[in-house]
C-alpha cells in the first residue's frame, strides 16, 4: 500500500507469509508479551491469522498489514486498523526482535494515523498494557493521550486478565458555546428529533431550560447548516464531569461527530477532575453500545428514574483514582 513512511512499505497477508509471519514475531515470546492475542505455538495458526485477516478486510476495506523494509523488503512486523465501528477503529503494531531501536514503531504508527485520517476515522486508539512504557512513549509521541484506565482486558502472554490503558488520538474540532435563544432553540430541535427524548416525549418548552441552564456547559460545534451537534456537561457536585446530553443533527449521525465530540468533552474534563459520567437510558441499545466503545464501563442503574418503564444506567470512564489524580495535580 501507497502509505506516507520515507524506510517502510506495507502490504495485506497473504497465505504464502504464514511461516514469515510465524518466524519473525508471531511465534517469539519476548515479541508478543504484551499483546491481546496469544502467542503462536504453530504455523498453522499463522495460517489461520492470515484467514482472518482476509475476513476483516471483506468486511471493513481496512485490517492487518504487514510491515516491510522500503529497502530490501525484508518483513519488519505487522500494524494495522481494526474498525469497531462506522468511524472508529483500533490501532497497533508489533516489530520482530531485530526491528527494535530504529524509529521503525513512530514511523508504522505515523502512517496509521494518516490512513485514518484519509478514511475520516473519527475516534482512533489504542489499548496498551500500563507496564510497558515503550509502547507508551511511541503512543504519545504520535500525539495519542490517556483517556481511559482500567479497562479490563485479557493479555494471554501475561497469564491472565488485567487492566489496560485506553489512548486516544484527539480530534481537533473547533467547540464553540451558545450564543442566544436561536442557538438554544435549533439545539432544542435537534434532541426533539431523536433518542431517547422521542421516547422520554420531551417537547422543545421543556428543553429550552435545560439547554439554557447557566450553570452547565454547553459545548457545540456547527457547520454550514448550522448547528451539528453539542453536549451538556455539569461540572458540579459529586458526579463533576457528567455528560448530562450529547446530540447530534440527523443529517451528522453516523458520520463520527458524536465520537469527536464526547472525546472533545472528555478532554475538557480531564484537565479538571479523573472521571467522566453519563447516563443512557435502558430501551436505548445503540446508544448503550456506543459508550461501551468509547471506554465506558457500567457501574449502576437508576430504576424507573425518568418514567416508570425503564430505567438509566449510569456509566463512567476514568483516567485513574481521584487520590491519585489530585496528588498528580
Amino acid at each position: 500500500m501507497l502509505l506516507p513512511s520515507p524506510r517502510l512499505c506495507f502490504r495485506r497477508p497473504a497465505a504464502s507469509d504464514a511461516e514469515a509471519i510465524f518466524s519473525r514475531y508471531a511465534g517469539d515470546s519476548e515479541v508478543t508479551t504484551y499483546l491481546g492475542w496469544p502467542r503462536h505455538r504453530t504455523v498453522e495458526q499463522s495460517r489461520a491469522f492470515v484467514a482472518w485477516s482476509d475476513g476483516e478486510w471483506e468486511r471493513a476495506g481496512v485490517g492487518p498489514l504487514l510491515i516491510e523494509s522500503r529497502e530490501d523488503r525484508r518483513l519488519l512486523g505487522s500494524t494495522g486498523l481494526m474498525m469497531d465501528g462506522p468511524s472508529s477503529a483500533a490501532v497497533g503494531y508489533l516489530l520482530a526482535r531485530d526491528a527494535w531501536g530504529h524509529g521503525y514503531a513512530t514511523e508504522a504508527l505515523q502512517a496509521m494515523v494518516a490512513w485514518a485520517d484519509e478514511r475520516s476515522i473519527a475516534h482512533l486508539y489504542a489499548l496498551c498494557h500500563p507496564d510497558h512504557p515503550a509502547t507508551i512513549r511511541v503512543l504519545e509521541k504520535n500525539g495519542f493521550r490517556l483517556n481511559a484506565s482500567f479497562v479490563e482486558a485479557s493479555f494471554p502472554n501475561l497469564e491472565g486478565t488485567g487492566f489496560a490503558r485506553k489512548y486516544l488520538r484527539p480530534v481537533t474540532l473547533a467547540l464553540e458555546h451558545l450564543r442566544g435563544a436561536a442557538d438554544i432553540d435549533a439545539c432544542a430541535k435537534i434532541m426533539v428529533t431523536s433518542e431517547p427524548w422521542i421516547t422520554l416525549g420531551r417537547t422543545m418548552e421543556a428543553l429550552r431550560p435545560v439547554i439554557g441552564d447557566p450553570a452547565k456547559e454547553v459545548h457545540l460545534v456547527r457547520d454550514a447548516k448550522g448547528i451539528a451537534g453539542f453536549v451538556i456537561l455539569d461540572m458540579r457536585g459529586p458526579l463533576s464531569g457528567y455528560v448530562q446530553t450529547i446530540a447530534v443533527r440527523a443529517d451528522r449521525r453516523g458520520s463520527g461527530l458524536g465520537a469527536a465530540l464526547l472525546s472533545a468533552v472528555e478532554a475538557r474534563v480531564y484537565r479538571q477532575c479523573a472521571n467522566v459520567f453519563l447516563c443512557v437510558s435502558s430501551f436505548n441499545p445503540g446508544a448503550q453500545r456506543f459508550y461501551q466503545r468509547m471506554g465506558y464501563e457500567r457501574i449502576g442503574t437508576w430504576r424507573q428514574y425518568v418514567v416508570a418503564e425503564h430505567d438509566e444506567i449510569l456509566m463512567r470512564k476514568t483516567i485513574g483514582p481521584v487520590r491519585t489524580f489530585i496528588t498528580q495535580e
